[in-house]
């Protein structure tokens, strides 16, 4: 009978577990993100330790990110500077709209909307008035004959890519993503420029109050009508 060498008993007394290459999880920041048990130990992704140092994983010391909160879209909304006491500017609106309001020049549709502030103590014809989605591209709707607003009143206008509906229609729709909005007047002076992030259907973004440059997010919207103070 052949002698084992005896540098190789130890290795026959460790437990077989002890014998099988520990491989795991993390040897890339992908492998740690494409939702497989790579090395299967029945725990997938950020679970494996070897995850928790790629960024995608974050540490695993710190809390977890809370996206539990849905009930409202991103207030971060960056107004950006125009000329002073502009006499019409974008007072609210909506960027996914499911139930809130139909379109009345087209029933059973829920276009998206921007509603308009006169600010001013006198009706204002907006004929030739502009707005857009693309702060370089103010022109992008021209609005027509025919359309004013009363003053300090309300206009609302429907961001539905068809103008052909009517005079309030425009030739863009809103993101739900985000983007920006942009109101001029007929030589394309800026009275509105705004950009705003993410937001959540049938919630919208409105000046709280009117004409401030205060934004809420607002879960009861007022679509032609003053914001809750």
């Amino acid at each position: 009978m052949r002698t084992l060498p005896t540098a190789l008993l130890p290795l026959l007394l460790l437990p077989a577990a002890a014998c099988t290459p520990t491989v795991g999880e993390g040897k890339s920041e992908a492998e740690c993100s494409d939702g497989l048990d790579n090395d299967g130990d029945g725990a997938t992704d950020c679970l494996d330790a070897g995850c928790m140092s790629w960024e995608t994983c974050g540490d695993e010391d710190s809390d977890p990110p809370d996206d539990t909160d849905d009930t409202g879209p991103d207030s971060d909304i960056t107004d950006v500077p125009v000329i002073a006491d502009p006499e019409v500017i974008v007072n609210e609106f909506m960027a996914s709209n499911a139930t809130t309001i139909e379109d009345p020049d087209y029933p059973e549709t829920f276009p998206d909307w921007i509603e308009l502030l006169n600010t001013t103590g006198q009706a204002i014809d907006l004929a030739g008035y502009a707005i857009s989605d693309e702060f370089t591209e103010c022109d992008e709707s021209v609005l027509p004959e025919g359309v004013s607003i009363e003053a300090n009143g309300f206009l609302l206008l429907w961001a539905d890519h068809d103008q052909e509906e009517g005079p309030t229609h425009l030739d863009f729709a809103l993101s739900i993503d985000g983007e920006q909005i942009a109101l001029c007047r007929p030589d394309m002076t800026p009275l509105t420029k705004i950009e705003y992030g993410a937001q959540v259907t049938d919630l919208s973004m409105a000046r709280v109050p009117d004409g401030s440059v205060t934004w809420e997010v607002d879960d009861s919207p007022t679509p032609g009508a003053s914001n809750a103070s």
